[in-house]
């Protein structure tokens, strides 16, 4: 099973036998031909993980969701209905949801309430949606689920996204170069500290009950692309996953 995430930290959390895990830093497309290559060879499920920002008021940091759909701000794939139902099964207090991809980092509320409002989801990241439209090319199954680091009303400090680098790893020295010009950004990258320390403590915690293989079943149902105004979606029959 193929994992995607965004940063190293993610993908050590979520690593476990069986597992192949991509830390994209925000640009799947880099990863894009190893991720096909996996599949080609036996791959049979692809899975979006990590943190994410939340779009409305009710999500906090540590709150999960898991996605009913991932989208773009024009697109939207569901996701396998099953495998979502049997992920809501294993985190119970996990909001239902969509989550939209952007191709960088959104800091301010404003931009925040603007994609809510745009594309009803609850929550953003820099993955999903790239990860949805490689399983759907190659047509295998795909789920997300993510854990609420930062809450709509909350402003990300500049040096919050500087140094995010191809691997997920994060370029310590650009993080500390942005402080040293801006010093008054300390106190807000301290709040967003603590609400990452928080989503990272939920994300490990979870983890576990997730199950090694992420709740994957037996015979999913693969929904396709549709667009953000309703068309139907495709339904599509892969191979059988082990749980």
């Amino acid at each position: 099973m193929i994992v995607i995430t965004g940063m190293r930290a993610e993908a050590r959390i979520a690593s476990a036998p069986g597992i192949r895990v991509f830390a994209c830093g925000g640009n799947v497309d880099l990863r894009a031909e190893a991720i096909r290559n996996e599949v080609l060879a036996g791959a049979p499920a692809i899975v979006s993980f990590g943190i994410a920002g939340g779009l409305c008021s009710g999500m906090q940091p540590g709150d999960w969701i898991v996605a009913t759909a991932v989208c773009s701000e024009t697109q939207r794939i569901e996701t396998d209905v099953e495998w979502t139902s049997r992920l809501m099964e294993r985190t119970p207090n996990a909001e239902l949801g969509d989550i939209v991809s952007v191709s960088s980092p959104v800091r301010r509320p404003a931009q925040k309430r603007y994609l809510h409002s745009n594309t009803g989801a609850m929550a953003v990241d820099m993955e999903s949606y790239q990860a949805a439209v490689l399983a759907q090319e190659l047509g295998v199954p795909f789920a997300a689920v993510r854990v609420i680091a930062d809450p709509v009303e909350r402003e990300l400090p500049p040096a919050a996204h500087l140094g995010l680098q191809p691997d997920g790893t994060v370029a310590i020295g650009e993080v500390i170069g942005s402080l040293l010009r801006q010093p008054q950004q300390i106190p807000r990258l301290a709040r967003v500290t603590v609400d990452a320390f928080i989503a990272f403590r939920a994300l490990l915690k979870g983890r576990d009950k997730l199950g090694p293989r992420f709740a994957s079943l037996n015979c999913p149902t693969v929904l396709g692309n549709r667009s953000m105004s309703g068309a139907g979606a495709v339904h599509t029959k892969p191979s059988p996953l082990p749980i």
